[in-house]
């Protein structure tokens, strides 16, 4: 058997009636049982009308890495800063710019002169702390998942947003802070040679205002050191060489990333000194390739400067990143004094609605 309909609200004709939302009823001397007495008062069992469907209004980003043509609208509209984040295959490039984020956005920033404001990838950030959240503690188990080599070479979706404010709360400017994260595998086919798909992959790096560079300090100090020191070498050497036209050239900070697992017996020189290769113990030994690709970048003014970092030394729950923020903070610092491309300032049609008609109210004087 069928259910009956559903019973509807009560409604009254009365408009001193208060009865249907729980008051008094307007004609109570007259009717001791409104609900079953009074004639104004209505029950129905009609369905009520289905709402109309709206129009879907979604924002104009998907909230994941950004791709290459999607980072070219941004730079052709705003200032935006492109930080390049390098190195080989497990060097903790992700873990660096998930620990960079976590900071930023905990209102941890350190020295770094910016606080966190918005973000056009919040849901791959998401994804990446809660993957973190769930690490144990074991140097064995992977913190974050791995940037996987994408198929789409044309576009590539390799770049994570961070908005900043400056922390001058009475500057009130929105800056743009674009962070690559690619696979380590596609920096090595790079650095090793350059074809048409690593070129197009790479074609990004000519556009950059910083570059931070990791190098595994575990695996320095393993029986792999050779192969982690050539392979950063190489790295340095083939940024030094595409950004030789370059005016001003943008720094390089060489992060030494996983540094709390040779911290017993390395010791990071002061900050004063992280640009000389004496002070860093063994660790001057198993950079021998990158102190002289450093060498060659210096004499050809191309700031650059070392930092020992830790981006998860324990579990989320359990301690604290270290160094994390420095880097930035160099790379930033040199970004904001290049000179930046200007925006474009482009009328929109007409018929425009939305964010395109608020930008021509701005525009007008």
């Amino acid at each position: 058997m069928a259910l009956p309909p559903a019973l509807q609200p009560p409604r009254c004709n009365n408009p001193d009636c208060t009865l249907p939302e729980g008051g008094r009823c307007a004609r109570l001397a007259e009717f001791p049982n409104p609900l079953a007495d009074c004639p104004d008062l209505a029950r129905t069992t009609t369905a009520p009308e289905p709402p109309r469907e709206t129009a879907s209004l979604s924002a104009p980003w998907s909230g994941r890495h950004l791709d290459s043509v999607e980072v070219e609208r941004l730079l052709s509209r705003t200032p935006a800063r492109l930080i390049a984040v390098l190195g080989p295959y497990n060097a903790g490039k992700t873990c660096l710019l998930t620990s960079f984020f976590l900071q930023l956005a905990n209102g941890q920033r350190a020295s770094f002169p910016y606080r966190f404001a918005s973000s056009l990838t919040l849901h791959s950030f998401r994804e990446l702390m809660e993957r973190a959240s769930q690490w144990t503690g074991e140097s064995a188990e992977d913190i974050v998942q791995h940037t996987t080599v994408g198929a789409d070479v044309l576009r590539p979706s390799s770049f994570l947003h961070v908005g900043l404010r400056p922390q001058d709360f009475r500057d009130e400017r929105h800056i743009d802070l674009l962070l690559t994260d690619i696979p380590g595998e596609w920096v090595k086919d790079w650095t090793g040679r350059v074809d048409d798909v690593s070129g197009r992959r790479m074609a990004f790096i000519q556009r950059c205002d910083a570059f931070v560079v990791l190098a595994d300090a575990s695996a320095l100090m393993g029986a792999a050191g050779g192969r982690t020191d050539n392979e950063t070498s190489l790295l340095v050497r083939r940024i030094q060489e595409m950004t030789r036209d370059m005016r001003p050239r943008p720094p390089l900070a060489l992060v030494l990333s996983k540094f709390d697992r040779v911290i017993h017996s390395v010791l990071p020189p002061a900050p004063e000194k992280r640009t000389e290769r004496t002070g860093w113990g063994e660790l001057s030994n198993r950079l021998r390739r990158t102190w002289l690709a450093l060498e060659d970048a210096r004499r050809e003014q191309m700031p650059f400067s070392i930092f020992p970092v830790s981006a998860f030394p324990h579990r989320m729950a359990q301690g604290q990143p270290v160094g994390v923020m420095d880097p930035f903070t160099y790379a930033m610092e040199h970004a904001d004094r290049r000179a930046h491309r200007k925006p474009l300032h482009t009328l929109p049609p007409e018929e425009a609605r939305g964010f395109a008609t608020l930008r021509r109210w701005r525009d007008e004087p």
